[in-house]
């Protein structure tokens, strides 16, 4: 060890006389969370802190934090001096260097240094009168912490389920918060499990020992934020909902002493950046972890012994849901209510209810899900003009392929004589061109100009009717759901016809036509809130009797035979259910127009007795 070295309380001349005295000044090292000392243990050393915290504490039914220990400070001296064993534990908050010295060591120090002396005499006294308010304080401290829980003893946190690639990193971002000691913002949509996250992190960087405490932003004030500060000593304390804070009051509460972990839970990035990001994916983007996850509630609610709590059928229909109200929560929900309806016995989709919560007294929403199939995606517009004739309101629009090009115009606004307008003068050389280098048939980049020289420059999110429109996403072959954003460029990729068209590039994703995911986006609808879902299928009904004009026709009746395997499951969903009788054969724009909006007002006008019955029951 050089002489250079300069420790706090220790000068070059305590150095040298150590050395000539014969005494060892050791250098020590301690990771994140390593136990220093223990409760009952004989401490052979007095340590000073050159960097880093230490936390002081006694475990009872939690740990109880005594003090924090920062640089020129030390722990272990009265032990050291009497050959006690110590009486509280010692850890590392972060990572800790200390320098140690034996008994003789310290002894020589406290002669040499007296105001060392001084300091060890002060701090013993300090230490135990602090030790025993403390006491008193955590016990009517836990009083407080039993009526903050009372919810949190109900409340059983969920472990992170899944084995998805998104999962997969969810997991390793949390491990790298875990050892950050600043603030975490976990960002997701409700009911993406972020108060589990929070959990999670806490549990990792605590091991759980301390305590956990939530406060909601709308009930958010300074002074119940340093009341929350003292009763989390040690943990973690969870604002949630914190995209209500505003930037002032974030700095604010930022600039409050903390001895804590600060987590805060968002749908949303806050207006500053405050710490560590952990984004936490939607229950749509990783639709394979949906058998583990319902599995997982079936057998929390009652199937502990249960090999196949629920059917193959009942998972498919699951997986077809994009659970946009509240993710993980409501497939929780829908399967807890799953359970009640079977009695007991295997889930099947018969006993999934997906329902709405319509407030009593209103009307039912209706929502329309216009499927894929090109052209033939023409006869929507006759589905639209009697409903509209009928007075029949649409509440909510979903759309694949031509079914979000028809939808997207009608929720923007467009009326079904414009539409035939559009359509009826509409060429396949408006709407894409050949590809540069070869490979694909086409791209579709012109549907852009086309969608917004008809429909002006709009975003989704601001058009007079609600509106998703379904795109795929090309690697990973999930659903991609459009509901907010460039109109154009969400009905651009919802009709990028795959192998005939390029794939789109868009929102970080390679899309494609959403026909070989969801043809008839029933599940979407239904979703999005509608109580009653009419499901317009204009894919091709047969296969065996068309015949193909050239190799794109080939292409596109495979794409056809893909949904229809697709849309039997779907339409499950769907209320009342619209088929065109378009015949068999690929139909082209414009030319058979007329033939393809006659065949929709026919198949409208004979779904409407069962539609009127269904608005009647639900009303």
């Amino acid at each position: 060890m050089s002489e250079k070295e300069v420790y706090p309380l220790i000068n070059e001349e305590i150095i040298e006389k150590l050395k000539q005295s014969n005494l060892s000044l050791h250098k020590n090292t301690f990771s994140m969370g390593q136990l220093i000392l223990e409760k009952g243990q004989i401490s052979q050393a007095i340590h000073i802190i050159v960097s880093g915290k230490i936390r002081v504490f006694i475990a009872q039914e939690r740990k109880i934090e005594l003090a924090i220990l920062r640089e020129g400070q030390f722990f272990g001296e009265m032990s050291c001096l009497t050959s006690d064993p110590v009486s509280a534990h010692v850890e590392a908050v972060d990572e800790v260097q200390t320098v140690s010295l034996n008994r003789d060591g310290m002894m020589l120090l406290m002669n040499q240094n007296a105001a060392f002396r001084l300091q060890i005499i002060e701090s013993m006294v300090t230490r135990i009168q602090n030790s025993n308010e403390r006491v008193v304080e955590e016990h009517q401290k836990s009083l407080l912490l039993l009526r903050h829980h009372e919810h949190e003893v109900q409340e059983k946190y969920d472990a992170l389920i899944g084995e998805t690639e998104p999962m997969v990193e969810l997991r390793k971002r949390i491990h790298y918060a875990a050892q950050s000691v600043t603030p975490i913002v976990c960002i997701g949509e409700a009911g993406t499990e972020k108060i589990s996250v929070a959990k999670h992190l806490h549990d990792l960087s605590t091991n759980g020992h301390y305590p956990f405490v939530l406060i909601d932003a709308h009930q958010l004030t300074l002074e119940k934020w340093q009341e929350k500060l003292q009763l989390a000593q040690g943990g973690t304390i969870v604002v949630e909902h914190a995209e209500l804070l505003d930037s002032d009051l974030l700095k604010e509460l930022m600039q409050f002493e903390q001895r804590v972990r600060i987590v805060f839970t968002t749908t949303k990035k806050l207006t500053q950046r405050v710490g560590v990001e952990v984004s936490i994916p939607p229950l749509r983007n990783r639709t394979e972890d949906i058998p583990l996850l319902a599995t997982y509630f079936a057998r929390k609610v009652g199937r502990v012994n249960q090999e196949n709590p629920i059917s193959e059928e009942a998972i498919r229909l699951l997986k077809l849901y994009p659970f946009l109200q509240n993710n993980v929560e409501e497939l929780k929900e829908l399967v807890e209510k799953a359970f009640i309806l079977s009695e007991g016995r295997t889930i099947y989709s018969k006993h999934l209810h997906f329902v709405t919560n319509r407030k009593p007294g209103e009307r039912p929403k209706i929502g329309l899900a216009l499927g894929s199939g090109v052209a033939r995606g023409q006869a929507h517009i006759g589905v639209l003009q009697i409903l509209e004739e009928e007075g029949i309101p649409i509440d909510v629009i979903a759309g694949t392929s031509i079914g979000a090009v028809v939808g997207g115009a009608y929720a923007a606004g467009m009326s079904v004589a414009e539409m035939k307008k559009v359509l009826s003068r509409v060429t396949w050389g408006q709407l894409v061109r050949p590809t540069v280098p070869f490979r694909s048939f086409v791209e579709n980049t012109p549907v852009i100009d086309f969608i917004e020289r008809h429909l002006g420059k709009r975003l989704i999110e601001n058009l007079p009717t609600p509106f998703a429109a379904v795109a795929s996403d090309a690697l990973t072959g999930e659903a991609h759901i459009m509901k907010k954003g460039s109109l154009a460029h969400a009905l651009r990729a919802s009709s990028a016809v795959p192998a005939v068209m390029r794939p789109v590039q868009y929102e970080g994703r390679t899309l494609v036509d959403g026909a070989v995911v969801h043809p008839v986006p029933a599940a979407l609808v239904k979703s999005m809130g509608a109580d009653i879902v009419i499901g317009v299928n204009v894919c091709a009904e047969s296969f065996a009797k068309g015949m193909t004009r050239h190799v794109v026709d080939s292409l596109m009746n495979t794409i056809d035979m893909m949904s229809a395997k697709l849309v039997k499951e779907e339409l499950q969903l769907a209320d009342v259910i619209i088929r065109p009788d378009l015949g068999f054969n690929q139909i082209r724009f414009g030319k058979e127009l007329a033939f393809c909006i006659s065949s929709g007002k026919s198949a409208t006008r004979q779904a409407l007795d069962q539609l009127y019955q269904i608005i009647e029951m639900k009303s």
